[in-house]
């Protein structure tokens, strides 16, 4: 029964996952935008057809579409495509009197080049702040694990550990300059770090010793969800003394949120230099069918457990696909903040380079930019989509 059940419901935690994130990341802009007074000509959870549509007193279309792969909410007199024009007064005053619904509020070209940075802004910011309040909320809920010391209990031969002079019985102190409280923190520091050095501070025989050492990149499963991945690796073999779960407070909580974020932050950043100086291949990245993936796998990994009833595995299920929104939040929010037209990162740009010279940019140029910019974007989705593809082949990792 249970097998069943998760066959057919496969593709439900990647619709939820998707249309949590993509709903956040509107309504970031949504709701700076109408706080400006601009019109909001619609707003839409995925693309094609509506499958349920309304429209509010404001005249806002207010739609879920077919294809749950992103969404947009679109103001009017804005341009988002390279097919778009740019509205007058004089196009939505004939526009009204073919519509029965008036829109309500002010060009978006009417809120001037800071205001509109600010609504380009609204997505990224309120995934971010999604994120936080989603780890918050898990702090609070679970408590943070944590242990007394991080302990080398072997390291292997010939390995870069050995050569860096690890030896059994050294506690981790700190790695890559963040303190160590679990073994995962040792973990981060390492996995990501594939051919640079990073530096170890450990204790041994009373006394702090620093070590540096250059992971190696090996490819493992994921003893886990099964998966195949590159990571950096050493060669130490870590134990955890006295593990406990730390109570948080509310403010805590908070705290830790705004830590969790950060890091998941920082990561995304590194993957990023990595990739633009040539340390990490494209193979770090993941798009729809990765995602679609990762949640069909972390689902099996709950609904497939033994002696365990139905309502504790979709507790369980929730809990984890609750936290995998939040990275892919981050994920999302990151992304849209890179510099390329039709993301929010190039709209930013040009709203600084027109508060800069107090100028207009002109719609030819809007437009040239927007065709490269997408241009670039389905170039990449289709190259990321053919790797995850490749993934799923055996021998793919």
């Amino acid at each position: 029964m249970d097998g069943i059940f998760s066959v057919l419901a496969s593709p439900l935690p990647f619709i939820v996952l998707i249309s949590i994130v993509i709903t956040v990341h509107e309504l970031g802009h949504y709701w700076v935008g109408r706080g400006f007074g601009a019109a909001v000509e619609s707003f839409s959870i995925g693309f094609g057809r509506p499958i349920v549509e309304t429209r509010d007193k404001r005249g806002t279309r207010w739609r879920i579409n077919w294809l749950p792969l992103g969404g947009f909410v679109k103001f009017v007199g804005e341009m988002q495509a390279p097919t778009d024009t740019r509205e007058t007064q004089e196009t939505i005053a004939a526009r009204a009197e073919l519509e029965p619904v008036k829109l309500v509020g002010k060009l978006y070209t009417e809120l001037g080049p800071m205001k509109r940075l600010a609504v380009s802004l609204g997505g990224p910011l309120a995934n971010f702040i999604f994120a936080i309040v989603v780890f918050a909320f898990l702090g609070l809920a679970f408590g943070v694990p944590q242990s007394k010391q991080i302990s080398v209990v072997d390291v292997l031969p010939n390995s870069v550990a050995a050569s860096a002079g690890f030896k059994p019985g050294d506690v981790i102190l700190e790695a890559g300059g963040r303190p160590v409280t679990m073994a995962n923190d040792v973990n981060r520091a390492t996995e990501l770090s594939a051919g640079e050095t990073v530096t170890y501070r450990v204790l041994r025989e009373g006394a702090p010793v620093t070590l540096q050492a250059t992971p190696v990149e090996t490819e493992e499963t994921n003893a886990v969800l099964q998966m195949k991945q590159k990571v950096g690796r050493i060669g130490i073999r870590l134990t955890e003394t006295d593990t406990a779960i730390r109570n948080l407070n509310p403010i805590e909580a908070v705290g830790y949120g705004i830590t969790s974020t950060g890091d998941a932050l920082g990561a995304t950043v590194n993957v990023l230099r990595r990739l633009v100086t040539g340390k990490e291949g494209l193979d770090k990245l993941s798009g729809p069918v990765g995602i679609f993936t990762l949640a069909d796998k972390v689902t099996d990994l709950h609904m497939q457990q033994k002696n365990v009833d139905i309502w504790e595995k979709l507790r369980q299920l929730f809990f984890s696909l609750l936290q995998l929104s939040a990275l892919l939040s981050i994920g999302v929010g990151f992304f849209n903040l890179l510099p390329i037209p039709v993301l929010d990162g190039g709209a930013a740009v040009m709203c600084l380079a027109e508060a800069a010279t107090g100028k207009e940019i002109p719609e030819k140029v809007q437009r040239v930019g927007l065709t490269i910019g997408l241009a670039c974007l389905v170039s990449f989705a289709l190259l990321i989509t053919w790797q995850d593809i490749s993934r799923l082949w055996p021998g793919g990792s």
